[in-house]
């Protein structure tokens, strides 16, 4: 019963969390009339230039036509350029405008400042264990590990010494 007790409060704790950083990101995204959508879009097609939609989805968790749907209206506002494959006319690669990777780089230093800015808060040893503990929990909900932020990103992201 106590087993049982403790995964249900780890379980509200991590969604607990999930939405206070989910609220944390939307405000400063906010600054700069983005979305989390958005973001993600600019920093994996910046990480992955001529990417295509299925491959951008599969990193999104996203269905096709939601991505389609997204990079569409970024498009419409000059962030990405959609170019035909020339292997296969059916399906396209996207990369960034000049104004797409401009306002990426500008985002993404304010993004990791404040990252530092919260995990500066943590010990090195606190860092570790929740590292390990969060890797885990995400081989359980989601084996593929291909998915989401790629391991040099998320290495980025909590790097708090630089």
């Amino acid at each position: 019963m106590i087993r049982q007790e403790n995964g249900c409060n780890l379980y509200y704790s991590l969604k607990s969390i999930f939405l206070h950083i989910d609220n944390r990101e939307k405000m400063l995204l906010a600054h700069f009339n983005l979305s989390i959508p958005r973001f993600y879009i600019l920093m994996h097609i910046h990480d992955h230039p001529g990417i295509n939609y299925n491959d951008l989805s599969n990193l999104l968790l996203c269905t096709k036509s939601n991505t389609s749907r997204v990079v569409s209206a970024m498009q419409r506002d000059g962030l990405v350029k959609r170019n035909v494959n020339p292997d296969d006319r059916r399906s396209f690669h996207l990369d960034l405008t000049e104004r797409g990777n401009n306002l990426f780089k500008e985002v993404y230093s304010t993004y990791q400042e404040h990252i530092k800015q919260l995990l500066a808060k943590f010990s090195e040893d606190q860092l570790q264990a929740y590292t390990m503990v969060s890797a885990h929990i995400e081989e359980l909900v989601e084996p593929d590990l291909n998915k989401g932020i790629d391991l040099q990103r998320r290495s980025e992201l909590i790097d708090v010494k630089t």
